[in-house]
């Protein structure tokens, strides 16, 4: 292709244009990010927002001036918050893959057993008949961690020695910190103050299928600065906190 004479007498300005243009939504970004006075609603489930609150907070990372984080439970919200607008992202074991939706994968977490500091298990081996005759505390979640334990433990004729139970892992690990109870949970929720408050955690001794943890929002916030700074800071978050070596024993 060769450019014709008018071609090149228009080249210069719309090089001139383009480069406008670029500035301006730049600049557009910038000072949308800038003055912005947001509300963001998180829809979270039971465990994350000890997870996330911290880091959204934290002075490592540039701030949005004005941003407010309201951390709601996923499993008591309206089902519709998202495409209805009222919030902004839902973080967890996302189950809605509905067309009317992103959902993201961001990790993909194994389920560890949770003790107190000094408990028994920790001493020695920890093989299949010591868990199972431990005393556990089952926690009723949406991912059924428990029955798929329950599941590999019969293949060895075992069952989980369940003495108590509850809905939520923030009811679960003040129990534990105080008893001889053993929970199971995503290793990812287990977040430094846990393992500060004298929490310990270990690699299950059977096999169990990890858990997905997902986030997903509506298209209308695809493109905006604010929204999508949001996600790169949940995105980081959850990408780096699986507890160090020397908080969890295998």
């Amino acid at each position: 292709m060769v450019v014709t004479p008018r071609g090149i007498e228009l080249r210069e300005r719309v090089h001139l244009l383009v480069r406008e243009a670029e500035e301006l939504f730049s600049s557009g970004e910038v000072d949308a990010m800038a003055s912005a006075w947001r509300n963001f609603v998180l829809l979270v489930d039971d465990g994350y927002a000890g997870v996330l609150a911290p880091r959204l907070m934290s002075y490592d990372y540039p701030q949005i001036p004005g941003a407010t984080f309201h951390f709601m439970s996923a499993s008591q919200a309206d089902p519709d918050a998202l495409r209805e607008g009222t919030a902004a992202l839902e973080i967890g074991r996302v189950h809605s893959f509905s067309p009317e939706l992103r959902v993201e994968n961001l990790l993909f977490s194994r389920y560890v057993a949770v003790v107190r500091a000094g408990h028994e298990l920790l001493d020695g081996t920890i093989d299949v008949e010591r868990f199972a005759n431990a005393s556990h505390i089952d926690v009723l979640e949406a991912d059924a961690a428990g029955a798929a334990v329950d599941s590999s433990l019969a293949k060895y004729d075992l069952r989980r020695r369940v003495t108590m139970t509850t809905h939520h892992y923030t009811t679960a690990f003040p129990v534990i910190g105080q008893t001889d109870l053993v929970a199971i949970a995503p290793e990812v929720i287990l977040h430094p103050g846990l393992f500060k408050a004298g929490l310990r955690s270990f690699g299950l001794p059977i096999p169990a299928t990890p858990v997905a943890i997902r986030m997903a929002w509506h298209p209308r916030s695809e493109a905006d600065p604010a929204h999508a700074w949001l996600r790169s800071r949940v995105r980081d978050t959850l990408g780096s906190c699986i507890p160090e070596n020397g908080q969890s024993s295998d």
